[in-house]
């Protein structure tokens, strides 16, 4: 492969790590709000919850809730920019075999099991779909 061609799979993949990171910022997050549930059900014997640390637990629960939102967000924004990127390429089948590779996150063995092509007709097609990437 060309760097021109690696550059465009790089670009391409972003969305693959962008949801990879989202996922891993929505397991904190649920992670977190398990923790200040535990601890607001915790009371010190006057049905209030225990203090500080409930606190500090729903500042945290908020900063995260924060951050995983920021996150989605700029996972819709990749995959928004991706997929124009592949709408403006006129074949078909270069837009087909893209999209399931890097928005469907779909193996060429499965994207050619899907289109009854060969893996390696697969292939083929997604170098030449890469060189009608415009980026």
């Amino acid at each position: 492969m060309t760097t021109e061609q690696l550059a465009k799979i790089q670009w391409l993949n972003r969305a693959f790590h962008a949801e990879k990171n989202y996922k891993a910022w929505l397991a904190k997050l649920e992670r977190d709000r398990s923790i200040a549930e535990r601890l607001t059900r915790s009371t010190d014997g006057t049905g209030s919850p225990s203090g500080n640390s409930t606190e500090i637990s729903l500042i945290q629960l908020a900063d995260t809730e924060k951050r995983t939102l920021e996150r989605l967000q700029e996972l819709v924004r990749i995959r928004e920019e991706i997929t124009a990127v592949i709408q403006a390429i006129p074949d078909l089948d270069a837009q087909t075999i893209l999209i399931r590779h890097y928005l469907a996150y779909e193996t060429f063995e499965q994207i050619a099991e899907r289109m009854h092509y060969d893996e390696r007709t697969i292939r083929r097609k997604h170098v030449k779909a890469l060189e009608k990437v415009v980026l």
